[in-house]
């Protein structure tokens, strides 16, 4: 249940993190930092990650600064990066089995509708577990093709992107094969 009422609170925190001003947003981030640090968040991993999509919300902060003023496109970039590190900190705590537990609970009115809510959140819970291997086979495929001499770059993904995707693909099917075959193993 608790996982539940953590689950809930997380997207009640990101829907108001767009609602509040700016006088609030700073206190909010501090908060964040308080709490990676009770929760024991390794600081490596939590600042590798925001150097991750750092990329990204100076991505949104461009695009909105030609559609509105700079004042407005920095206060949209910072509840940006608070909501990704928010999410970041969320992922940190609830591992997929305590997230299909708050999804279970967060579901459950489904079942005046006759939903199964634990298929529901069985494929829920499997799918954010597989984006992990997603982004590691990806890592991995890029490796490789380097080693090999494939000239990595955006230019060359776009010039030649049966190389990268064919391969890809190809090892992305391998990786549900032995998925498959494990969660068969487990009686899933």
């Amino acid at each position: 249940m608790i996982n539940f009422i953590v689950l809930l609170l997380f997207f009640i925190y990101n829907i108001a993190m767009f609602l509040v001003g700016l006088d609030i947003l700073i206190p909010i981030l501090l908060v964040q930092i308080l709490l990676s640090l009770l929760l024991k968040i390794s600081i490596r991993k939590h600042m590798k990650f925001i150097l991750k999509n750092m990329l990204f919300v100076l991505f949104i902060i461009i695009c909105n600064i030609l559609f509105s003023n700079l004042r407005e496109a920095l206060i949209v970039g910072l509840r940006l990066f608070i909501v990704l590190d928010g999410t970041y900190i969320l992922g940190s705590y609830l591992n997929p089995t305590r997230l299909r537990r708050g999804f279970y609970y967060f579901f459950y009115p489904l079942k005046i509708f006759k939903v199964d809510i634990d298929s529901l959140t069985l494929i829920l819970a499997i799918s954010i577990s597989f984006i992990p291997i997603l982004s590691d086979e990806a890592r991995i495929i890029k490796l490789s093709l380097k080693s090999k001499g494939f000239k990595y770059g955006y230019k060359t993904l776009f010039t030649k992107p049966n190389i990268y995707f064919v391969t890809y693909l190809n090892s992305l099917f391998d990786r549900i094969d032995e998925l498959e075959y494990t969660m068969k193993v487990k009686a899933y």
